[in-house]
């Protein structure tokens, strides 16, 4: 062995560190890039909700009043449930129970926190008063 080769062979491999930086700087940067996908909770608009259910994606109504103790708690029960990566495709539309009337007679709503949950057109669940997080992800699995 020559004098230069047995000097490259005793020399630390400074690039292997270098490139294990980044490809973790790498992986980090498609992280942030790529948003993960959760549970959406969005004021209730005419337009986008149908557009929705027409496109045959996974939506909910939320027939809330803001003064409803049960509507408050159902709405943090939802909420509770933004993170839950097996929801990712359900989008939740908050509608005022008093100022969507029409709305509340097409889905046949007679009471506050009501949630009704969609799968294109079709509706798959509802339930009046619930709000454990636990027994609202069951009712939008039945969705899913």
């Amino acid at each position: 062995m020559s004098q230069a080769e047995a000097q490259n062979a005793a020399s630390p491999d400074w690039n292997a560190p270098l490139k294990h930086i980044a490809r973790l700087l790498l992986l980090l940067v498609a992280m942030i890039a790529i948003p993960a996908r959760a549970l959406d909770v969005v004021p209730y608009e005419a337009d986008g909700f149908d557009r929705a259910r027409s496109e045959g994606k996974v939506t909910a109504v939320q027939f809330h009043s803001g003064w409803c103790p049960v509507c408050v708690m159902q709405e943090r029960g939802v909420k509770a449930l933004k993170g839950d990566r097996a929801l990712d495709r359900v989008t939740v539309y908050q509608a005022d129970y008093f100022k969507e009337e029409a709305l509340r007679k097409r889905f046949n709503v007679s009471s506050f926190s009501t949630l009704v949950v969609f799968r294109g057109e079709q509706e798959r669940a509802r339930t009046t008063g619930d709000f454990q997080p636990e027994q609202l992800k069951l009712l939008f699995a039945k969705a899913l």
